[in-house]
Order: C-alpha cells, then sequence, then structure tokens
C-alpha cells in the first residue's frame, strides 16, 4: 500500500475500533463487508487502463503493463490488481484469512486477482472493481458474498467456455476446493442502513426507480416539460438531469473518478428513458484523447433530433455532460473504438454518419409529406 491507502486503512482500523468500543465485537463477515464498502469510497478506476482494452500495437500493451505496475497514486487512481490486494491486505491486518484469487502466466505479467475470505470454514467471494460505482452512488453492492451459481452464470454470460472453466477450477483451487457461500442479501441492506451506507435507508437503486416510475409515465411527463414532441421530450429530460440531479455525492463526499461517472450517467439514462427513447434519440460513445501518450476519456452524447443533431461532451471537473458545438468536438480529435471497424475512428466520423442519418430522415419526411 502506498501513504494515501496506508492513511484511510488507518482511518477505517479507528471506525472498526469506535465501533466495537460502542457496540461489541464485530463480526469477521460483517467486518470484511465494512471494510470492501469503506475501500470502494477511496478508489477512482484508473481510465488509461480502461480505454486500453483492445491493442493496437506492442507501444500500447506496453503502456498497460506499466500502469499495471505503477500502483495506486497519491489520490487514490488505481487498477483492479491494486484495488483487490490492498482489501486482502487490509483483511489480514484485521485477523480475518483473505487471499486473492489469481493466476500470473508466464507470457504476460496482466492478470486480475478477485478475493475470498474465510471464517469458521466458510468461503466468501469478492471483487471490489465492478462494485467502485455502486459504492460511491449508495447502490447495492452486486459481487461480495456471492454465492457459485450466481457466479457461474455471470461466466456463463460473460466468459468463453474454456476460459470459464478454467476460472471456476482455478477458484476452487485456491479456495481448497470449498464452494462459496452466499451472504443473504437482507443481511447486507441491514449491514447497509446500520452503517448509513444508504440514505435514509433507501438504495440510491431505489430512488432511480422511483424516478423511473415517474419518467414512464407519458403524460406526467409531457406536461412537466411542456411538450409532446419526443425528441425535444428526451433533451429536456437530459438537461433537467445536467442541472438538477448530477452526480450523486458519495457518504464521505468523494466525487467519482470518470469511469464510475460515466458508468453511473449510463444506469441513470437507462432509468429516466424510456427503452424507445434511449434507444431512438440516444447515442453514447466512450471517446479518448491521446495526452502524454496516455488516453484521456472524452465522453460523448447525441441527442437525435427530428431536425438537428445536439452534441454534449463530458466535463470531467463538473461532473456533468455540457452542450457542445460538433466543430469543437472535431476540434478536439477526439478518437473513439469502434467494434464494427475492430479500430480506432475519429469522432468525426460518427458525427457524420449521424448527419447523413438526419439527411436522410428530412428527405423521407419531405417525401412523406408530398405524398
Amino acid at each position: 500500500m502506498n501513504q494515501y491507502e496506508r492513511d484511510n486503512v488507518e482511518q477505517i482500523k479507528n471506525e472498526i475500533r469506535t465501533y466495537e468500543e460502542k457496540s461489541g465485537k464485530m463480526p469477521k463477515e460483517k467486518m470484511a463487508y465494512y471494510i470492501y464498502r469503506r475501500m470502494g469510497q477511496i478508489y477512482s478506476y484508473r481510465e488509461a487502463y480502461a480505454l486500453l482494452e483492445v491493442f493496437h500495437s506492442m507501444k500500447e500493451y506496453m503502456k498497460k503493463i506499466e500502469m499495471f505496475q505503477e500502483g495506486t497514486d497519491e489520490n487514490g487512481v488505481a487498477i483492479c490488481t491494486d484495488m483487490n490486494k490492498a482489501c486482502v491486505e487490509f483483511m489480514r491486518e484485521m485477523g480475518i484469512n483473505a487471499k486473492y484469487l489469481a493466476v500470473e502466466a508466464e507470457e504476460t505479467p496482466l492478470y486480475h486477482p478477485d478475493g475470498c475470505f474465510e471464517v469458521k470454514g466458510k468461503y466468501y467471494f469478492f471483487n471490489l472493481v465492478p462494485d467502485l460505482m455502486r459504492i460511491q452512488t449508495g447502490m447495492k453492492t452486486r459481487n461480495f458474498g456471492t454465492s457459485q451459481q450466481r457466479l457461474k452464470e455471470k461466466f456463463k454470460n460473460g466468459i468463453p467456455d474454456y476460459d470459464r472453466e478454467y476460472v471456476l477450477i482455478r477458484m476452487n483451487e485456491e479456495n481448497d476446493g470449498e464452494p462459496f457461500t452466499e451472504i443473504p442479501e437482507e443481511t447486507i441492506e441491514g449491514w447497509d442502513n446500520e452503517f448509513e451506507f444508504t440514505y435514509k435507508g433507501l438504495y440510491t437503486n431505489d430512488v432511480l426507480k422511483l424516478m423511473e416510475n415517474e419518467c414512464y409515465d407519458k403524460k406526467f411527463m409531457e406536461e412537466f416539460f411542456e411538450t409532446n414532441q419526443p425528441d425535444e421530450l428526451v433533451q429536456r429530460k437530459f438537461e433537467f438531469i445536467m442541472k438538477y440531479v448530477g452526480i450523486i455525492k458519495t457518504i464521505r463526499d468523494k466525487n467519482l473518478g470518470n469511469v464510475e461517472a460515466a458508468e453511473f450517467y449510463l444506469k441513470l439514462f437507462e432509468k429516466v428513458m424510456t427503452k424507445q427513447e434511449f434507444n431512438k434519440y440516444m447515442t453514447l460513445c466512450m471517446g479518448f484523447i491521446e495526452e502524454d501518450e496516455r488516453r484521456k476519456l472524452k465522453n460523448i452524447v447525441i441527442i437525435q433530433k427530428e431536425t438537428e443533431n445536439v452534441y454534449y461532451l463530458y466535463n470531467p471537473e463538473k461532473q456533468i455532460y455540457e452542450k457542445v458545438e460538433k466543430e469543437e468536438l472535431i476540434k478536439q480529435g477526439i478518437q473513439y473504438y469502434s467494434y464494427k471497424r475492430k479500430a480506432d475512428v475519429s469522432i468525426t466520423t460518427l458525427i457524420e454518419e449521424k448527419e447523413k442519418e438526419l439527411l436522410e430522415r428530412n428527405k423521407k419526411h419531405s417525401e412523406d409529406i408530398e405524398l
């Protein structure tokens, strides 16, 4: 651990001591969860690492290895390896039998370590990275105390058969062949409420659900935003979110990192827009620029309207999307990875495609009127 991590660990240790002085000894499973949740509040994922998922050259691959070896910086910016290893190390210091779930391959130093801990012969799985955004916005966690069955379902949906089989075998070898025990959802909810990881007893998931119910009320939305034009309604919803909702602060008042913010906004958009609105009128693009030989996140949202396309660029300082002219996007030289083309593409190409779609829509509309 670096000094930033060590300072936070000492603070969390003090919190645990204070709890135990007032309420008695904290059960190991509960303590592990408290460590997991609090450690999740101190980190931000290293965006440049995430933006090098596809390598076009040995130079890019070596950049990722370099970032992999750097470790956590002085602000808590880290990669998966650093976070889960720090959790394991912290748990061990608190007398919890914790260890990594990772196998380093000879051909590459890059690997992802999950974690597990053992209490009274039962093994519990955790992986902090995909829960970062959830922890920092007061949502339910999804990757702590996960059962063996749920892990199998995850791997079945997301990982090719040969990889999935290898990962599950590796996990069972690491935890002495014992399957993982699931911590009941109601138990974790009780801990979250006790430690005030929720907002007034409500997860952010619940708040978004309440928003979703109202946003799917077409009549209410049309009256509230004073328009019955679908594309205009989407834009007004979007701008309302940016102005009044913004990024939810953490319990400890730490802003999200850019990667976590991007993930949070995606979930928010999916909740306040109907599926039809989201699919028909919105385009989200995770772009980047090259700066100091590193990729820097430049997220873009395009709202596709009947008569014009409206562009928004994510502002990391304010942590909101701000309206921007397409000429400014072009000027910045933003790129994004196109899975369709299997290559990095200039944002100019995406803008041209959306403008072409707009012209075709308008042409079709004019032809329909003439008919």
